[in-house]
């Protein structure tokens, strides 16, 4: 299970610069969604791969972070953001199979083309 820290609209650039791959989750408490995908997050990733990755999950529901959420283009939820070396790679919207996610972080560690997807 990864560590997710939590995140703000003041600290949620700076995490993502400050490792090397992060993923950021996109979430509000009221969206049922986001309970499977915590799930997912919290069981599906191995130990050996949640290990490479800073993992952060960013409240959309502040008034103060939906600037930040349109910055993104986060218009559904869940959603997640692959991030390199600060670059965003990849994004997912939605519930995915947990096979999607763990290619999604294999890609984030192997990517070196920088064009988000």
């Amino acid at each position: 299970m990864p560590t997710i820290s939590p995140l703000t609209h003041a600290t949620l650039d700076e995490f993502v610069r400050a490792h090397r791959l992060a993923v950021i989750y996109y979430w509000a408490e009221w969206n049922e969604s986001d309970i499977v995908m915590q799930q997912q997050l919290d069981s599906q990733i191995p130990v050996e791969l949640s290990a490479q990755f800073a993992f952060g999950c960013f409240d959309v529901d502040p008034p103060e972070h939906h600037e930040t959420c349109r910055r993104h283009g986060v218009l559904n939820l869940p959603f997640l953001e692959f991030y390199r070396e600060g670059l965003l790679i990849r994004t997912i919207t939605g519930i995915s199979r947990p096979e999607v996610l763990l290619e999604c972080l294999r890609e984030a560690m192997e990517r070196t083309d920088f064009s988000a997807t």
